[in-house]
């Protein structure tokens, strides 16, 4: 009997005693994991005021210009200043609500099949203005930043030149920020009027034919094409086709 109780005895010391040494070997381990991640949070803590003004911690792409504002309206009109479509101006007057923390310079752009001079904004000052891939790119610089929510309205003109040269023209224009309502607006010299017009959406190198139909109104004592296009589509290119 008593060699029977020395091993009973033997085997159940050696199990609980092997089960102990696992047990405080993996607190063990998990305890200096633990601490490893409170220093490694503690020291990310602590040298975050320099790593956030190290060059290459510093943030590279700029905010997209829809994540910075929101437009509630916004009305784009082409006048037509002579009868051979050579002199027009553009000008677009938009209400915004600014969307980021702080505003202090935003961009409007304007497309030309000639070339574009004179461009000119209502508010703040043009820093800049590049050509590219067709369209002429105006950094605005406004006086003081702008707090989130903040609302403001603005116009931005440019003259086009050799433009509007042929008997069916069109206009583009591509929806940059997001958009409650769009009013585009043709002009027209009083002795050359519109005689058609069509709206698409460009998709591609494709036009989509839209049933929302501009009308042909009178502005100004004068013909004019005028298309209300409520809620665009963010990065839509709208297409305006007319016949003069």
């Amino acid at each position: 009997m008593l060699p029977l109780v020395r091993t009973v005895c033997s085997f159940v010391t050696d199990h609980v005693v092997g089960t102990a040494t696992a047990v405080l070997a993996f607190l063990g381990a998990a305890t200096i994991a633990y601490a490893r991640e409170q220093v490694r949070a503690g020291t990310d803590w602590a040298l975050a005021p320099l790593t956030k003004i190290l060059p290459w911690n510093r943030r590279t792409v700029p905010t997209a210009e829809h994540e910075t504002l929101v437009s509630d309206f916004s009305l784009v009109e082409i006048f037509l200043l002579d009868t051979k479509g050579k002199l027009a101006r553009y000008q677009k007057t938009s209400g915004y609500v600014t969307a980021s923390n702080e505003l202090t310079s935003y961009r409007e752009g304007v497309t030309a099949e000639g070339h574009a001079d004179a461009f000119s904004t209502m508010r703040g000052t043009i820093a800049e203005t590049l050509k590219i891939h067709g369209f002429y790119m105006s950094r605005i610089e406004l006086i003081g930043a702008l707090e989130k929510g903040s609302r403001f309205t603005n116009i931005y003109k440019a003259d086009l030149h050799d433009c509007f040269t042929k008997h069916e023209e069109h206009w583009t224009q591509e929806v940059a920020f997001p958009t409650k309502h769009l009013t585009l607006q043709i002009h027209f010299p009083e002795d050359r009027p519109p005689r058609s017009i069509k709206c698409s959406a460009v998709e591609g190198t494709a036009d989509r034919s839209l049933q929302t139909a501009a009308k042909i109104v009178d502005l100004f004592g004068k013909r004019a094409i005028v298309w209300e296009v409520h809620h665009p589509s963010l990065k839509e290119v709208l297409k305006l086709e007319w016949t003069w």
